[in-house]
């Protein structure tokens, strides 16, 4: 598979962003391109993690946007998966909003 990026969680579960969904989402949301490094620092190290009812993450972070992006949330949405005892990531979108998806806290940051 074709990586954007590929890095490690907060919990160090490897986390990939394919091009596939990179490409998938620049004709609708082509201010993304410019936020790669900023999704892949969402996934790292982020103010919040939400469950929904899904079962998928989603991982804000603050601080990362910019013009009129600058009080955004970046907003990076993973599924988890496992096979053969081994837990992965994958990108399954990605954003930039300014509110949050209802659902279970599953971890915040003490401060951001």
């Amino acid at each position: 598979m074709d990586s954007i990026f590929e890095t490690k969680d907060r919990d160090g579960v490897v986390v990939r962003m394919s091009r596939k969904t990179y490409e998938r989402h620049l004709p609708t949301r082509p201010e993304m391109a410019d936020y790669i490094e900023e999704a892949r620092i969402t996934v790292e190290d982020p103010h919040l993690i939400i469950l929904d009812e899904d079962g998928c993450h989603h991982h804000y972070r603050l601080g990362l946007g910019r013009g009129k992006f600058k009080n955004s949330y970046v907003h990076v949405l993973v599924y988890y998966r496992g096979r053969w005892g081994r837990r992965e990531g994958v990108v399954a979108s990605y954003w930039l909003c300014r509110g949050l998806i209802e659902g279970e806290t599953v971890w915040m940051a003490m401060q951001h």
